[in-house]
Order: C-alpha cells, then sequence, then structure tokens
C-alpha cells in the first residue's frame, strides 16, 4: 500500500508550488521509499480567485477522503484563517480509519494574530503526527501544541537532490520575475563608489527605481497590480551588461497574455522542470516571487527578493535575511547539512 498522499497541484496558477511539492516528495521517499510516495491533487477551493472561506464546492468528488494510504501531507503556506473548512470533511473521515496527518514545510500566509489563532485551533483540533515549517515564526506560534516538530525550510529547497537541470548554451541571463509588483527601471555601469547605487553586482553599480504608477497599482491589489503592467509602456531591454536577460511568469493560469508577453525574452510553462532549468543557470535572479529566489538560491545562486509578504520569512530560517537588500548567496554545505538534519529528524518520527 502506498504510504503517502502528498496533496499537490495548481501549478499552473502559481508553479512556486511546485517546487516544494516536488521537494517535499523526494523529502518523503528518503523516508517511505520511492513507490510508496505519490502525488494527489489538491482541494479545489484554492483555486485562484475563488472565495476560500466557502470552503469546497459542494458538488466536488472529494477523493481525497477516500484515499487508501496511511499518511497525507499539506505542504506549504496552508495554515490560513480558512484551513479548517477547506480541510476539516477530510480529516475528520481519515481520523475514523487511522490516516495520519503530515504538515511539511508548512508556513502561515498573512501572519497575522487572526491567522496565527486559526493556525493553532486548526493543530489542536486534527493532531498532526508530524509538523516541519518552512520558517520559525510558524514554528514558534504553534510549537507548543504539537509533540512532533521541527523548525524546518522550505520544501523547494530540496528540489536540487531529485531535479538535475538541463544547461543552455549561447549568453549568459539574468532572470526578472515580477508579477504583483513592476520590474524594476535598471540601468548599470562601472564605478569606484559602492554607496552610489541600489547594489554592486558583477562589479558593476546597479542603479533601480520603481515606476510610479505600477507600484501604486501594485499596493492597491492584485488586480489593479495586472492593470499596472497593462498601462507598462516603457521599453524594457533585453540585455544588461554582458547578460542577456530572462522573464519568467509564474502564472500560466488564468493566461493574460498582455501580461506574459508584454516585455522581450517572456518564458511561461504549465510545468516546472523548465523553470528549475533555468534559475539553475541564472547569473541572477532579481524577482518578486519567493520561489523564484528559493530555487535559484538552491542551485547556487545568487537571488535578490522585491516584495513586502510576510512569507519571506522563510529566508530569515537560512540566515539570507539581506536578500531584500542585496543580492545573496546560500552556501551549498550549509544547504545541505540543513537539508540532511532535517530528513534525519523525519525519519526518526515517522519510524518509530
Amino acid at each position: 500500500m502506498t504510504k503517502a498522499a502528498v496533496v499537490s497541484g495548481f501549478w499552473a496558477q502559481n508553479i512556486g508550488n511546485a517546487f516544494f511539492n516536488i521537494g517535499g516528495k523526494w523529502i518523503l521517499e528518503q523516508v517511505f521509499g520511492e513507490n510508496q510516495v505519490q502525488f494527489f491533487q489538491d482541494a479545489p477551493a484554492y483555486r485562484t480567485f475563488y472565495p476560500k472561506h466557502k470552503g469546497n464546492p459542494v458538488k466536488w468528488a472529494n477523493l481525497i477522503k477516500d484515499l487508501d494510504v496511511e499518511y497525507l501531507v499539506l505542504q506549504g503556506p496552508m495554515l490560513t484563517t480558512t484551513v479548517s473548512q477547506i480541510w476539516a470533511e477530510t480529516l475528520l473521515e481519515h481520523r475514523k480509519r487511522g490516516v495520519k496527518l503530515i504538515l511539511l514545510g508548512c508556513g502561515l500566509f498573512k501572519y497575522t494574530k487572526e491567522e496565527i489563532s486559526s493556525a493553532r485551533s486548526f493543530v489542536e483540533t486534527f493532531k498532526p503526527s508530524l509538523v516541519s515549517t518552512r520558517d520559525s515564526v510558524t514554528y514558534r506560534s504553534i510549537k507548543d501544541l504539537v509533540p512532533v516538530m521541527y523548525d524546518g525550510i522550505d520544501s523547494a529547497f530540496f528540489a536540487p537532490r531529485t531535479f538535475k537541470p538541463l544547461s543552455f548554451i549561447g549568453q549568459p541571463y539574468y532572470v526578472f520575475n515580477f508579477d504583483r509588483y513592476p520590474e524594476p527601471t535598471i540601468k548599470i555601469e562601472a564605478t569606484d563608489n559602492p554607496n552610489d547605487a541600489s547594489f554592486m553586482h558583477d562589479d558593476m553599480a546597479w542603479h533601480l527605481q520603481t515606476p510610479k504608477l505600477q507600484s501604486i497599482l501594485s499596493h492597491k491589489g492584485k488586480i489593479h497590480a495586472y492593470l499596472g503592467h497593462l498601462l507598462d509602456f516603457r521599453k524594457l531591454p533585453i540585455e544588461l551588461g554582458l547578460r542577456r536577460i530572462i522573464r519568467t511568469e509564474h502564472r500560466y493560469m488564468p493566461h493574460m497574455t498582455h501580461k506574459i508577453y508584454q516585455h522581450p525574452n517572456s518564458v511561461v510553462s504549465d510545468e516546472a522542470f523548465t523553470y528549475l532549468s533555468i534559475y539553475a543557470n541564472s547569473t541572477l535572479t532579481l524577482a518578486d516571487r519567493v520561489h523564484a529566489c528559493v530555487a535559484t538560491l538552491a542551485y547556487g545562486n545568487p537571488a535578490m527578493l522585491f516584495t513586502p509578504s510576510k512569507r519571506q520569512s522563510l529566508f530569515d530560517r537560512l540566515g539570507l535575511e539581506s536578500i531584500r537588500n542585496k543580492p545573496t548567496q546560500l552556501d551549498p554545505t550549509y544547504l545541505k547539512e540543513e537539508q540532511d538534519k532535517q530528513i534525519e529528524f523525519i525519519g526518526n518520527a515517522l519510524r518509530r
């Protein structure tokens, strides 16, 4: 019998979901064996623009609750104010049959007091057998309620352990990945004064300026942000210095063609592995998507994050606080040590 079902999916609306789904499955395969862990589609309440407080659609065929498994695994920033509405029916049915719950690489979403209260209620009610968080804020918020718990790292940091990327010939590149917030206007030049720049990289001073209208709209909300992209008439460059620019888009669906292909050298796909190959070969990634930076860092390359989202706290867990201010890299030896410690903890906990 398959030991564990890893709830996964909605990759096309946020490809970063795939990064931690893939990494999380690999983690559990080290414990249960390669053929003992399988993916199964996530609850439909998570689709874009759906009112999650309503729970799942009434006419949904809930096959998750009928899975013949020993463990159900939930991942990512699922500890929201609506987590119980979405999962109560399934988990209560699993409890009757003795199916155990694992929260792997889990985190809060908005990190509000209300959300922490909901998360505490959820874990107290459904009593997961194991919780491994992806940031220390989440860990501290619920650790007194969970007997077996680990202050872990995001599962996407494990992606290089399972996927070996393709490489590319030709001109090296930077990756710019901006969804909610606008891509900065960037000028780079040689300088002897590092204080005269937003940051230094490749021995060049990078001067960044955020377009005012797009920035205002982005902070109003997601719909306003997409309007801002539509009104972005800049002719953005295809290269900077000796590097070309590749612009990745993490949202394949809904497929807003005007946004995706508005600027040159755009890439969008409904599968994850193209992105992992791109980030694995990036000489620098600038992004407002957390998992664009996670993937880049995991493959040993520098990244810088542009978002006020509190989900960025997962970087603090690995001492990467500087990612908000300048290009930052992750020591691969340190990352492997953290990966191995987490696998050891999870293995010991689940084999008992």
